[in-house]
């Protein structure tokens, strides 16, 4: 099994294999995350390996710290950080159409 040895990067846990996601990307968040926590992105730290927290994923996804999640389980929050989009990118799109029809 590989290594975690680095604490500036996510790792993937598939289901045959972990991997190092070396670019300073995060791994695709999927719907799955919340069905058996095999994609959920881990982290390496110095008191040890670490799921991300489904508050952690909604900021990966362009959601504000202040966002509140709703009260539901953990795996449901997961589910909605997957099928979630990523915040920033629908804004950018939202200006481009707004410029387009305004012009």
């Amino acid at each position: 099994m590989q290594k975690f040895n680095n604490e500036n990067t996510l790792y993937q846990w598939r289901r045959q294999y972990i991997r190092q996601n070396k670019n300073n990307m995060s791994p695709t968040l999927t719907a799955n995350m919340g069905t058996g926590g095999h994609n959920v992105p881990l982290i390496f730290t110095k008191f040890g390996i670490r799921k991300l927290t489904p508050k952690e994923c909604f900021n990966l996804q362009g959601f504000p710290s202040s966002y509140k999640l709703p009260n539901i389980s953990t795996a449901q929050l997961y589910k909605q950080a997957g099928n979630s989009v990523c915040v920033t990118v629908i804004e950018r799109i939202a200006e481009n159409i707004f410029k387009l029809l305004n012009n």
